[in-house]
C-alpha cells in the first residue's frame, strides 16, 4: 500500500512539474490576464500569434512583448495582449483568428491602437493562399476601424524564421513568408491608407534572439517591444 501511495505521490509531482513547465512557456492557455482601463489611459490591443502571445518566451506573463510594451509606455497607456498560438489571418486556414474569443475580446476593448503581427502561420503548405490572405486581413483591418474609438490601426510584418538543425519548426516556409506574406502585408498596408512596421528587417540574420527559429527569446520579445516603442514615440501615437 506504501509503494502504490508513492507512486501516486510522484506521478502528481511529476504532472505539476510538466505543467508548469507548459504554463512557463506559454504552451497552455491557463491565465490569459487582460487589464481593465484606466480613466484617460490610451487603449492599446497587440493582435497577433504565438509570437506575440510569448509562446516559449520563459516568464511568458512578464516577457511577451506587449507586456514590455507597456512597462515602456507607463501609465498613461493599457496594453492588452490579444493573441494565442498557431492563428491565421485567413479564414479557413486551419486556425483562424477570428473564431478565437481573445479576437471578439479586441474589439470589445474598443482601442485606440491596434498592432497586428500575424503572417506566420499562413505560410504552412496547406493555408497558404494570396488572394484569400489579403481579402481576409482587410476585413481584420475594417473590424477595427469601424469600431467607436477609430483606432490607429499599424500592421507588424512578421519575422524571419531560422533553420534549427537543417529545418525550420512548425512546418512553417522562410520563403513564403519573405517572398509573398511580407510583400501582400506591406500592398494591404498602402491600399488602407496604413503603416507598418518592419520587424523581418530588424531581426534578419538574428537568430540568436529565438527558441527555437520561430519563437523570440526574452531578449527577442524585448527588441520586438522595443522597436514598436521607438515606433510609436517617432509617430506620436499617444494622440489619437
Amino acid at each position: 500500500m506504501e509503494i502504490v501511495i508513492a507512486i501516486i505521490v510522484v506521478a502528481v509531482l511529476l504532472a505539476y512539474v510538466v505543467l508548469a513547465i507548459l504554463f512557463h512557456i506559454g504552451a497552455i492557455n491557463c491565465y490569459h490576464p487582460m487589464k481593465k482601463p484606466m480613466e484617460n489611459q490610451v487603449k492599446v490591443a497587440c493582435v497577433g500569434d504565438s509570437i506575440t502571445y510569448g509562446f516559449m518566451t520563459g516568464n511568458r506573463n512578464a516577457n511577451n512583448y506587449p507586456t514590455v510594451l507597456n512597462g515602456l509606455l507607463g501609465d498613461g497607456f493599457c496594453v492588452n495582449n490579444f493573441s494565442y498560438t498557431n492563428r491565421t489571418v485567413i479564414k479557413d486556414a486551419d486556425f483562424p483568428l477570428v473564431k478565437e474569443k481573445v479576437y471578439k475580446q479586441s474589439l470589445h476593448f474598443n482601442p485606440d491602437i491596434v498592432f497586428i503581427l500575424l503572417g506566420s502561420n499562413d505560410s504552412k503548405e496547406n493555408n497558404w493562399n494570396k488572394d484569400k490572405f489579403i481579402a481576409d486581413y482587410c476585413e481584420i483591418i475594417d473590424s477595427y476601424l469601424s469600431l467607436e474609438a477609430k483606432p490607429k490601426v499599424y500592421l507588424i510584418l512578421p519575422p524571419p524564421v531560422f533553420e534549427v538543425r537543417g529545418k525550420v519548426h512548425y512546418k512553417l516556409r522562410e520563403y513564403v513568408i519573405q517572398d509573398e506574406i511580407c510583400p501582400a502585408i506591406k500592398y494591404v498596408a498602402k491600399e488602407k491608407g496604413l503603416e507598418y512596421i518592419d520587424i523581418c528587417s530588424i531581426f534578419d540574420g538574428r537568430c540568436e534572439l529565438f527558441v527555437d527559429g520561430v519563437h523570440p527569446n526574452a531578449k527577442g520579445s524585448k527588441l520586438l517591444a522595443e522597436s514598436v516603442f521607438e515606433f510609436m514615440r517617432q509617430n506620436d501615437c499617444s494622440e489619437n
